[in-house]
């Protein structure tokens, strides 16, 4: 029995963000996987979509930078990434899944580049493309900001309305 929603795997996953947990981090001016809805609804003026694909974008125009992309596609996005702030160092903000940081493949990637990285409390809940309520993958999420130096925060996701948006600690 299907129920309209799909399902969190690498062949179909696609998620938005909750516009709280964006707003943790900021202001941004450049999504480069997103559609037109979901960047007016985090404010970001500048995006790419399916179709006119962020991968061949130049981001180097950008100062803030806001990726969230496709499961499967987390790697060359993360490439074009490393490769744009390696040129302008610009703030580049980059959700992803946390098994994604103990792949080889991320760390060649990222060699000789820094991270910031932030480790909710808990999983974060998106909404599907075809999801009417937020839910929570079978996985847990990271943000990650590329930097010249490594640095790990952890933070209290809180949905708006109650005390605090953001709770950093040091480790």
């Amino acid at each position: 029995m299907s129920t309209g929603a799909i399902s969190f795997n690498e062949q179909n996953f696609e998620c938005y963000t909750p516009k709280y947990i964006v707003d943790m981090f900021g202001t941004f001016d450049y999504d480069p996987a997103t559609t037109e809805e979901q960047a007016k609804a985090l404010g970001i003026p500048n995006y790419s979509t399916i179709y006119t694909d962020g991968l061949k974008q130049d981001w180097t125009q950008f100062k803030r930078i806001w990726i969230n992309p496709p499961f499967y596609l987390k790697f060359p996005f993360l490439e074009k990434a490393v490769y744009t702030y390696q040129k302008v160092h610009n703030d580049i903000y980059f959700l992803g899944p946390v098994s994604m940081l103990t792949a080889k493949k991320f760390h060649e990637i990222i060699e000789g580049i820094g991270i910031k990285l932030y480790i909710p409390n808990g999983r974060i809940k998106f909404r599907g493309i075809y999801q009417e309520r937020e839910e929570a993958p079978p996985f847990r999420c990271v943000i990650f900001k590329l930097q010249s130096q490594n640095e790990i925060k952890f933070f209290n996701i809180v949905v708006p309305g109650q005390h605090s948006i953001l709770n950093e600690t040091d480790l």
